[in-house]
């Protein structure tokens, strides 16, 4: 194709098209479930859809065409989108099916950034949590009052402190989320614990369950539990693969009425940038053309909790960051840090070195990240001192768990030697080094959450 009928750029062929559908996990959000019907069944859906779809000016996005996206990513044909569930009640038809806990105003409860891969191979999505430290003109906010502020701030927000370029925006009010669940008929879920959320509206019991339009609102939209707001992002996560899994096991995609029908409860609640045209839409829907069903790769932005003010807020953990955000800036997709249960069933034991702020930097890294069974065995063995780079230690044999917490800690992995014990049978050991501390602030509310002990002798 030439550049006005591809306007993404190369692309890989044969299974580079398959497996660019990764990015319709986001149409778990229902958003961009627009694009996967005009690559299901062609132009006159999309042209219905687009011409319900408001369009918003949004200053500062990146030009990937004027060489205006810094050293990192000049080398990158990849396109980056960030998608915002807004919780603005204004206009908002379902506002009684709505928990607004006495808040007015817009802020996010979703706030997800999605790029598709230089060679169109893939997707990485990463949440970004709304209590995220940033500073815009001098002050530091939650990146969630910076939206507050306007969308223009939020990409501000994003470019500038987490340094990812940001091409596109999109933005789905509540309306939007609850007719499409409604349109699709509900969506599965199995539920370990009860979830009961006043705040969120949420009131479900545990078990396998078919959840309603606002059931589904209050299961995304709720924080309950020891991690805030990771444990909604692991929510949100979660029923976006569930949708995934209802447009293509029931067939939606293919029933061309229903498929209006669901178009029209997205798109007029549905705002994006106005560059966002036609032929990149379409382009963008070449690309996916019948690749519905990969796995998503998706991630968090690693961070820890401190305060700011009154406030508890999350602050981001650099290493980790800075590994995860360079793979998204080079085109790349992010590395594989394991699915919810498998980082939660690792276990990993901790060498502080004597740094006790790294220490306790690290394990709330690992908590917010889902690997809850850490500990902390003691400094460690003099010659496994991690200096300047915190490291992550394989014990012999599978690899992969170490690799899942090497990605959120942006550490190096080294191989334990057999004749070493490993503290507590651990499947991960984590030797802390002065980076760990490096992010500055002080750490509030992780406070006890480490119970140090010796390693176990046996």
């Amino acid at each position: 194709m030439t550049s006005q009928t591809d306007p993404w750029g190369p692309r890989a062929e044969g299974d580079a098209s398959r497996r660019g559908a990764r990015f319709l996990g986001v149409a778990g959000l229902v958003a961009l479930a627009v694009v996967l019907a005009v690559a299901t069944t062609g132009v006159v859906l999309y042209q219905q859809a687009d011409s319900a779809v408001d369009r918003v000016p949004v200053e500062g996005l990146s030009d990937p065409d004027a060489g205006d996206e810094g050293p990192e990513t000049k080398d990158s044909d990849a396109r980056n989108f960030l998608v915002v569930g807004s919780d603005s009640r204004e206009d908002v038809e379902h506002a009684d099916k709505v928990a607004t806990g006495g808040k007015e105003g817009q802020r996010s409860d979703v706030i997800m950034y999605v790029s598709v891969t230089d060679d169109r191979e893939g997707i990485s999505i990463v949440s970004i949590p709304r209590d995220l430290v940033v500073e815009l003109d001098g002050r530091e906010m939650r990146i969630n009052y910076a939206f507050e502020e306007g969308a223009s701030n939020l990409v501000a927000a994003v470019q500038e402190q987490l340094g990812l370029p940001v091409h596109h925006y999109a933005e789905i009010n509540f309306d939007g989320f609850i007719n499409a669940v409604d349109t699709i008929g509900g969506v599965d879920m199995c539920l370990e614990d009860d979830l009961v959320d006043p705040d969120a509206g949420a009131d479900l019991e545990a078990g396998c369950q078919r959840l309603a339009p606002a059931e589904a609102l209050a299961f995304v939209r709720s924080r309950q539990g020891t991690r805030g707001d990771y444990e909604r992002i692991e929510r949100q996560q979660r029923f976006l693969r569930a949708t995934v899994d209802e447009l293509t096991q029931r067939r939606i995609l293919a029933n061309v009425p229903q498929l209006f029908d669901l178009i029209e409860d997205v798109s007029g609640n549905v705002s994006t940038d106005e560059d966002l045209s036609l032929p990149e839409m379409l382009g963008l829907a070449d690309n996916l053309r019948d690749v519905l069903g990969d796995d998503i790769p998706m991630a968090s932005v690693p961070a820890y909790p401190d305060s700011l003010g009154p406030a508890e807020v999350m602050r981001i953990y650099e290493p980790g960051a800075r590994a995860l955000f360079e793979d998204v800036r080079a085109g790349r997709q992010i590395a594989d840090r394991g699915t919810r249960d498998e980082r939660d069933e690792t276990s990993v034991a901790i060498w502080s070195g004597g740094r006790g702020d790294g220490l306790e930097i690290v394990g709330s890294v690992l908590h917010y990240g889902g690997f809850t069974d850490y500990q902390a065995v003691g400094p460690g063995p003099s010659e496994f001192d991690a200096g300047s780079t915190t490291t992550v230690y394989a014990p012999s044999g599978d690899k992969a768990e170490a690799e899942w917490v090497a990605a959120l800690l942006g550490a190096p992995i080294r191989e334990l030697p057999t004749d070493v014990e490993v503290p507590g049978g651990a499947d991960v050991v984590v030797a802390v080094g002065r980076d760990a501390a490096g992010s500055g602030g002080t750490l509030r509310g992780a406070e006890g959450r480490l119970e140090t002990r010796q390693a176990d002798e046996h």
